[in-house]
């Protein structure tokens, strides 16, 4: 299926200071040892989608069928979506990426541009599990493809919102999808915002506009693949996830040469005895993956 649409991406940024069938499948994000990249925190910025999303280039399009839904995505493997990245400025981000052939630079490009089977794998158990989503507020951290929240825009969500560490995801793999999504069946009152940057920058980004601001549900695919990510990660939840919500992550059991993993990332929220995490889930097609849920002890 070939999708036309007009991308003219003019995208307003605010800056903080700053198998079905599965794209990118794979035992986890490859980590580009040779890269000596220093801990500079990525600013925060939310990006603004214009209110029409057009544009000239046809990117092949895939379709992922979760029960009477379908979810629309672009195809990062296909040779239109290269032409697209081709316009992107020499020495950004993820042309550094494409350089190195590789999915994952530390603190530079974190893998969004792939379509990761534990997303996939999170969109079915929320299907499955048949989850309330109806008039949440969402918040998909590490989005990329975003097709967890995507599902949650279909299951008529009252808000969601998206976060990934590149703008350019947000850019040119987010928002394209989302478009792609949208119809005049869709509810019009959804709240969408799109955010980019380190989490502890967007953490504040989001309070500092809104400080009561907390979301029912936070959904994140991908993201604990990492030791030094899962202190970063409790926080962000921790501030934003509201008392009564619950956070539903989809992961590898362990992400070998990288050092992260659902078990890992369980023994950091239990060593710090305010959440209760437990596997609702667990795939063993493959490498073994796991759908964690997080939610606050009532004593916490």
């Amino acid at each position: 299926m070939a999708f036309q649409f007009n991308f003219d991406i003019g995208l307003q940024e605010q800056d903080n200071c700053d198998d079905d069938h599965v794209v990118g499948s794979s035992s986890g994000p490859s980590k580009d040892d040779s890269s000596k990249t220093k801990d500079i925190l990525r600013p925060a910025k939310e990006l603004y989608a214009p209110p029409t999303l057009t544009t000239t280039e046809s990117c092949a399009v895939e379709t992922l069928k979760i029960g009477n839904l379908e979810l629309h995505f672009l195809n990062p493997e296909a040779v239109e979506f290269d032409r697209l990245l081709g316009s992107i400025e020499y020495g950004s981000d993820i042309s550094k990426a494409a350089e190195s052939h590789s999915d994952l630079i530390p603190n530079v490009y974190e893998g969004g541009l792939k379509v990761w089977e534990c997303s996939i794998d999170l969109v079915h158990y929320l299907h499955e599990a048949e989850l309330p989503l109806e008039n949440k507020d969402i918040l998909e951290l590490g989005c990329g493809a975003g097709l967890p929240g995507i599902y949650a825009l279909k299951r008529a969500a009252a808000a969601v919102h998206f976060q990934d560490y590149n703008e350019e995801v947000i850019e040119h793999m987010t928002i394209p999808n989302v478009a792609l999504n949208q119809s005049d069946k869709a509810p019009t009152s959804q709240d969408l915002r799109f955010f980019s940057g380190d989490w502890s920058l967007v953490q504040e980004k989001i309070v500092s506009a809104h400080p009561d601001a907390k979301y029912d549900v936070i959904l994140t695919s991908e993201t604990i693949y990492s030791l030094e990510s899962h202190d970063k990660l409790y926080k962000i939840l921790r501030a934003l996830l509201r008392r009564d919500g619950v956070v539903y992550i989809a992961a590898k059991t362990h992400y070998f040469g990288v050092g992260g993993g659902t078990r890992s990332f369980q023994d950091v929220v239990r060593q710090r005895e305010e959440f209760s995490i437990q596997v609702c889930k667990t795939f063993t097609d493959g490498v073994k993956r796991e759908i964690l849920k997080m939610a606050f002890l009532e004593t916490s």
